[in-house]
């Protein structure tokens, strides 16, 4: 049985609904119309080959490594339900993100948890991950950017957890949504993806997070072409088939990469290091310093449950930062600069002053 994703029911009711919103962790949404392209043909079947195709060619990969999908969130339950059979378990990042959790429990999965700690820099250490592997594990999950701190995953560090992976028969499950914040490609082609690191290594991501296509829900799964397949087994049985004029949009978006990569440069230009000053500045509190992206994680020890006092001051204030309750973090908040310009972003940040400043 699925359980509710509190961290999804929460963001619907505050995201997007404040004059500052410093919790959204996405580039601006952009339209159809803003894009200016003509309407596709959506009564051609030939579009679900071309977006497979599509999306092969931006994750500089084989088409038959690749099962479209709708959106990351989706794209792991297809990695899940590729890799996991009832009373398996899976090894998942804490603090991390929600609905990587739900989805593996929801297919019968046993869900353990190593940690990313804020001392060690939210570094993933292969060394722990291996002491948490067990007989029935069968993926290990980790998130680059991480969200919620913004920190990168190094390519060895994936390999070494390939190893590690492999030596039990297992995979491993990176979410690299925001892993083109790490080098925005204006030519369209992401040649960074964490499949080409090992066979074992099975990448989910999409357009949602850098591109400001968010609403389109164009994601993806890249694996070994077994593991494709198991997808698009998973895709069938529990969809039937996209839509056509999914793939069909989907297909024409795909060649807007290089606009859309200028304009989150742009949209994002300079408000990083806006943000790493204040955090940094505040008394008794702890900043991931992610080194690129549009979010990083402020910590406040002892001051206990921040969730309460963020949607306090998110209706007294109308600035609202994404609370670390739902990743496993109660004393944090994720800190994003993705909706406002640098002008309001640093007005947002004055008027945060008084909730890190507040006791409990």
């Amino acid at each position: 049985m699925f359980g509710t994703t509190r961290y999804i029911a929460w963001a619907m009711q505050f995201y997007g609904k404040v004059p500052y919103d410093l919790a959204s962790s996405g580039t601006p949404l952009v339209t159809w119309a803003e894009l200016g392209l003509p309407t596709p043909d959506i009564d051609d079947p030939r579009a679900y080959q071309a977006l497979k195709d599509a999306c092969a060619r931006y994750n500089d990969v084989s088409p038959a490594e690749v099962t479209p999908a709708f959106g990351t969130t989706q794209a792991f339950f297809l990695a899940y339900a590729a890799t996991l059979s009832p009373g398996d378990e899976v090894l998942v990042e804490h603090p991390g993100y929600e609905p990587l959790t739900r989805a593996a429990e929801g297919l019968g999965a046993t869900v353990r948890t190593f940690e990313r700690r804020a001392e060690e820099g939210f570094r993933v250490l292969p060394e722990r991950v291996a002491a948490a592997i067990g007989p029935r594990t069968r993926a290990i999950v980790v998130t680059s950017l991480h969200n919620p701190t913004g920190v990168r995953v190094a390519d060895e560090t994936i390999r070494e957890l390939a190893a590690i992976a492999e030596a039990r028969g297992a995979y491993v499950i990176v979410n690299e949504v925001y892993a083109g914040f790490d080098d925005l490609p204006e030519d369209g082609v992401f040649r960074r993806s964490a499949r080409k690191l090992d066979k074992n290594v099975i990448a989910v991501a999409s357009l949602t997070k850098c591109y400001g296509l968010g609403m389109y829900r164009l994601g993806w799964l890249l694996g070994p072409e077994e593991i494709a397949l198991r997808a698009d087994a998973a895709a069938v049985a529990t969809l039937g088939h996209m839509p056509l004029a999914h793939a069909s949009y989907g297909a024409a978006l795909f060649g807007e990469i290089g606009r859309l990569a200028k304009r989150a440069k742009v949209l994002l230009a300079g408000k990083r290091e806006i943000a790493s000053r204040w955090a940094t500045s505040l008394p008794n509190a702890h900043w991931s310093a992610p080194e690129s992206g549009l979010f990083g994680l402020v910590t406040l020890p002892g001051r206990g449950e921040l969730l309460p006092r963020i949607e306090a001051h998110a209706r007294e204030t109308g600035v609202l930062v994404g609370a670390g309750t739902f990743f496993g973090a109660p004393e944090s908040f994720r800190l994003a600069w993705a909706t406002c310009d640098a002008a309001r972003f640093e007005e947002g940040l004055r008027l945060l002053e008084p909730l890190v400043s507040r006791r409990a």
